[in-house]
């Protein structure tokens, strides 16, 4: 049985029809589901790593999950993504930005983007800071508003860390979008950041003028006196 075939049948075996009704309502109705949750997916993917997972190749192990990112049942999409945040960041490649673009603009929808942005890119940019500059200089031209979104958000778990220039410029270029994941990226990067900087993201409220949606995501945590 080859690594597909017998990830997607632990998948099924674990299935529940009813609540795979459920998960797919939850999504919009844009994916199928098996009917896995969360806990037991995990347990797969455990098992799995302690099996024979972990031991592929650095090139198997990306082709493994493009694999699974095609697949019609969104498990598939997610057990690779949370196989993928287990890896060691010192296995990242110069080139998997690529791949993490790949990821992005494939099967997108927020339960995968928001994980592969601060997960994988956020962990790539540190890496490959250089290369991250020039990607990031394609990415905010780009058609996909799931990757200008990941401009926003790649830099959510870096706290003190975080470049807050960068993110004000990208707030500044996407704030006239009308697309209400672009809004809500907006907001919960300067919420994540009013969590140690309140008052950096309040006069970046008020200089960006930003309203709706995004000040509200943004001011969460803090007030206007």
């Amino acid at each position: 049985m080859d690594a597909l075939t017998q990830i997607k049948s632990l998948l099924l075996g674990a299935g529940n029809p009813m609540r795979a009704t459920q998960m797919a309502n939850y999504l919009r109705n844009q994916f199928s589901f098996y009917g896995v949750m969360s806990t037991p997916r995990k347990e797969i993917l455990n098992t799995l790593k302690k099996d024979w997972l972990d031991g592929l190749s650095e090139a198997d192990k990306r082709s493994l999950v493009r694999l699974l990112w095609v697949e019609e049942q969104r498990e598939c999409q997610l057990l690779a993504l949370e196989w993928m945040m287990k890896w060691n960041v010192k296995s990242l490649l110069p080139e998997d930005i690529d791949f993490f673009e790949w990821l992005i603009i494939n099967k997108s929808w927020w339960d995968t983007v928001d994980g592969i942005a601060p997960n994988l890119v956020g962990k790539y940019a540190k890496k490959f800071p250089v290369q991250m500059k020039h990607t990031l200089q394609q990415w905010e031209n780009h058609e996909s508003f799931w990757i200008r979104r990941s401009c926003l958000i790649f830099q959510l778990r870096y706290r003190s860390e975080t470049d807050l220039s960068q993110l004000q410029y990208f707030i500044g270029k996407f704030k006239p979008e009308r697309e209400f994941f672009i809004q809500k990226a907006i907001g919960w990067s300067l919420r994540e950041v009013s969590k140690w900087n309140p008052s950096w993201v309040a006069r970046v409220v008020e200089e960006e003028r930003l309203t709706g949606l995004a000040k509200r995501e943004a001011c969460k945590y803090i007030y206007f006196t």
